[in-house]
């Protein structure tokens, strides 16, 4: 994989406001369908105006659920154009995935409990 494409989250979401998990999922689909066409994704950040965690949840979160080992998300995506407090929220949504893709059946479990409390 020596073929780099640049995917701009601006042009995918239609905007710079970056808050549903929805406009996340069109990020993730992008990026996945890049891999498999065997490019490496460079995905910018820029013009954006407000993003939420659960975006990058969506977007970003999800491609650690064991599709691709870390080793090859760091060598075929990277992040541009993207702010310091920006970064920071990414890498708590990265670390958040990781935790929760490494021991799935306990965090669903987990969930299932409250949400069956709450129905109580």
């Amino acid at each position: 994989m020596t073929d780099r494409i640049t995917l701009k989250i601006f042009d995918i979401v239609g905007g710079p406001v970056w808050v549903s998990t929805e406009d996340g999922q069109k990020v993730f689909d992008k990026i996945t369908a890049a891999f498999k066409a065997g490019r490496a994704v460079d995905l910018s950040f820029a013009n954006r105006e407000n993003m939420i965690t659960a975006f990058l949840n969506a977007a970003i979160g999800q491609l650690y659920g064991g599709q691709h080992d870390d080793g090859f998300l760091k060598e075929y995506l990277a992040f541009r154009d993207i702010s310091d407090d920006d970064r920071a929220m990414l890498e708590r949504a990265v670390a958040n995935a990781r935790r929760y893709f490494a021991n799935r059946p306990a965090y669903d479990q987990v969930w299932q409990e409250v949400v069956d409390e709450d129905e109580e």
